[in-house]
């Protein structure tokens, strides 16, 4: 985006300080977007999102995963009483369930993904694995994954002018044979929703999907998916990490890494703040939401309104307890498209939309 045009953007940093609200109805907002806003890119438009979706999923005495280090692997088996109520404090990101996330506005959702094995080594290499179910996972185990998905199609079922983004983020345990086993899981759940992989990011609008009764982007971060016409792969749809538990390093990262997005790319900001093993140890009786949660909501907030949707700006952003203050975050990332509809609306050549 030329920059005078995001300076005319951005604007007043109030929640809702724009002539139109877009974000009064949080379960059909981009069903009740103004005309001109279908008519743009997708990757124009700010689009709210959860951080590990289904982390609601976890039981603070489920096994410990395969994402978390040998050493706590072996507490989580030794030690379980005292090691995974730790675990659970800093690995549960949302509260709420997926109908009540997807009818807060959010519309792109983190999936962490693994299969069990039968033995105590987590050794993918033993062929051992626990039959092909796939589980929800973030430090402990969630739920399997069927009935959710389930749950999601059948969401969208009943609001055919809403788009989710699933974005299978990581996967573990997982062999080709369990991930060809989980693609077609996918497909045969969602079938003629998904949209496929093979259109220019730039000509996928709302209006667009509708008409074509796609409402489901598939994005899977392996390249088994590479010659799956139904998927999307990793590169258009980048998602930097920030890694860090410092709120001023945070929003550093984010301006550096939205300043180099690519023009013709999806595009998530992970307004995150992420404890490493000396954050923990300091808070030992602390947990993500007590010691992290408020200064990352603070930080992000403020970040937000900082900045405005539009080719190169905001597009994907998501945090983590979506829910806080009554969807307050959703509320104003979906608000900040009123930004892009006023400048729209008053120079009507800056953005070519699709037909």
């Amino acid at each position: 985006m030329d920059e005078s045009i995001r300076t005319n953007l951005i604007g007043p940093t109030s929640d809702f300080d724009h002539d139109v609200i877009l974000s009064d109805n949080l379960e059909f907002w981009m069903t009740r977007l103004p005309p001109s806003l279908k008519k743009i890119p997708i990757i124009h438009l700010a689009i709210p999102g959860s951080h590990n979706t289904m982390t609601y999923t976890i039981d603070r005495f489920n096994n410990v995963g395969p994402d978390e280090p040998a050493s706590l692997q072996f507490f989580g088996k030794y030690f379980s009483l005292i090691s995974k109520p730790l675990i659970f404090n800093w690995s549960v990101t949302q509260y709420d369930d997926i109908v009540q996330q997807l009818n807060g506005g959010i519309r792109y959702l983190d999936l962490r993904l693994a299969t069990k094995t039968n033995n105590n080594n987590n050794n993918i290499e033993a062929n051992d694995i626990d039959n092909d179910n796939v589980y929800f996972l973030h430090g402990l185990y969630g739920d399997e994954v069927t009935q959710h998905l389930i749950n999601i199609k059948n969401w969208l079922l009943l609001h055919p002018e809403e788009i989710i983004i699933i974005d299978c983020q990581h996967f573990y345990l997982f062999n080709e044979r369990i991930h060809k086993r989980f693609v077609n899981k996918l497909k045969n759940i969602f079938k003629e929703l998904i949209c496929p992989s093979t259109i220019n990011l730039q000509k996928i609008t709302l209006d667009w999907m509708a008409s074509n009764r796609y409402q489901l982007i598939l994005v899977y971060r392996n390249e088994i998916v590479r010659t799956e016409v139904n998927f999307w792969p990793s590169g258009l749809w980048p998602s930097p990490w920030p890694d860090t538990t410092r709120p001023r390093a945070l929003v550093d990262f984010l301006d550096m890494r939205l300043k180099t997005r690519l023009a013709d790319t999806g595009f998530v900001s992970q307004c995150l703040l992420t404890p490493d093993a000396k954050y923990i140890l300091r808070h030992l009786c602390g947990s993500l939401h007590r010691d992290l949660a408020g200064a990352c909501r603070k930080t992000s907030l403020e970040w937000i309104k900082r900045n405005a949707p539009g080719e190169g700006g905001l597009n994907i952003v998501i945090t983590d307890y979506v829910s806080f203050d009554n969807f307050l975050f959703c509320k104003l990332v979906i608000q900040r498209n009123a930004l892009l509809l006023n400048y729209y609306e008053r120079h009507s050549n800056a953005f070519n939309p699709c037909p």
